[in-house]
């Protein structure tokens, strides 16, 4: 079942400033979204309980748990977790999502957008940090922090960075082997989260500069269309497929008629993207705009639905695909060489 956009009360848990994102979903706030707008306005102001499993024995006693707990939306009576341990805390979205309002108290960022994905199990906040990095001469990427909480166990309080390509509206995940977020427990009090607001404020001036080198070392480094063969081969195909091609099989034999698809696609955008000739030095091609190719197929491809898009950049395998370009990017002697074969009959013109 896919995730959704939470639509629990009969519309889009979705709040966005300036202007609609993915397709038109939620509410379009005109003026600077506060934390409590985003709350109220985005359908996120529930409360969440948490509460004990009761067990029906064979002789129809009830039995009720002292060590496994669910939780449970108040608002519509939905079961958002189970089987959640004993000590686990449920961090309410008030709690959780006040992060952000240090941060905007500090004049460093402001919100963009906010919702809830499948029925609450999910919220984010989305802020915009208020400087932009630039890449060569003129290629400008704007900073994120998103922040993210959940009610069904399946993570901590998280915060961490993501970048926007302005050119062509790629969402660009950084990884960086220094790290670029944060997690914060479920048992946090006012004091510690007040730490961690600091602490993301000063790694949002890092992050800043960080990116700044990565993106621009990326920039510099010319590659071969070999290379970037072998870029999105170790980012698209699975380590089986890697193995088989490095053995001698050709990648037409090897891969499925929708990989090849994938491949030649994303080849295809490295050529005539949007914003590829920002990213190229010259004629040839750069670590920079392979990496904006696979960001920009991977954000362009198509989903199911809009709530499978969304959700799918947030968390999901489009999210994981942006993470390893990244990660190749910025350390490419990880890359495993496939070019050897003769590109196993694709072609990469």
């Amino acid at each position: 079942m896919a995730h959704k956009i939470d639509n629990s009360k009969g519309f889009n848990a979705f709040v966005s400033f300036g202007e609609k994102a993915w397709h038109g979903l939620g509410e379009v706030m005109t003026d600077a979204v506060s934390t409590q707008d985003a709350l109220q306005k985005g359908g996120l102001d529930f409360k969440v309980l948490k509460l004990p499993n009761i067990h029906i024995l064979p002789t129809g006693e009830e039995l009720i748990s002292t060590d496994s707990f669910f939780t449970l939306r108040d608002d519509v009576n939905k079961v958002l977790g189970s089987r959640l341990g004993k000590d686990y805390n449920v961090m309410q979205n008030q709690e959780a999502l006040n992060l952000a309002d240090e941060i905007l108290q500090s004049g460093t960022a402001t919100i963009e957008t906010a919702g809830a994905i499948d029925d609450g199990k999910k919220v984010f906040i989305c802020l915009k940090v208020n400087k932009d990095i630039i890449v060569g001469s003129n290629d400008k990427v704007e900073q994120y922090l998103l922040i993210c909480n959940s009610h069904d166990g399946t993570m901590s309080i998280t915060a961490k960075f993501t970048n926007v390509r302005v050119v062509c509206n790629n969402t660009l995940q950084m990884a960086l082997r220094q790290g670029s977020g944060v997690k914060v427990r479920h048992t946090i009090n006012a004091q510690y989260r007040l730490q961690e607001a600091v602490r993301l404020m000063g790694m949002m001036k890092d992050n800043t500069g960080i990116n700044t080198d990565a993106y621009n070392k990326m920039a510099e480094t010319i590659i071969s269309k070999e290379e970037m063969f072998n870029y999105f081969g170790n980012i698209f195909m699975t380590s089986a497929e890697i193995g088989a091609i490095q053995s001698g099989q050709k990648a037409t034999e090897v891969l499925s008629t929708r990989k090849q698809n994938i491949m030649s696609e994303v080849l295809a955008f490295s050529n005539s993207g949007v914003g590829q000739s920002l990213a190229m030095k010259g004629s040839n091609h750069t670590l920079w705009s392979g990496y904006n190719a696979v960001t920009g197929y991977a954000t362009r491809k198509k989903f199911s639905s809009v709530d499978d898009r969304a959700n799918s950049l947030l968390f999901g395998s489009t999210a994981d695909t942006i993470q390893l370009a990244t990660d190749l990017a910025i350390n490419p002697k990880a890359i495993k060489p496939l070019h050897k074969i003769g590109f196993g009959g694709m072609n990469l013109n």
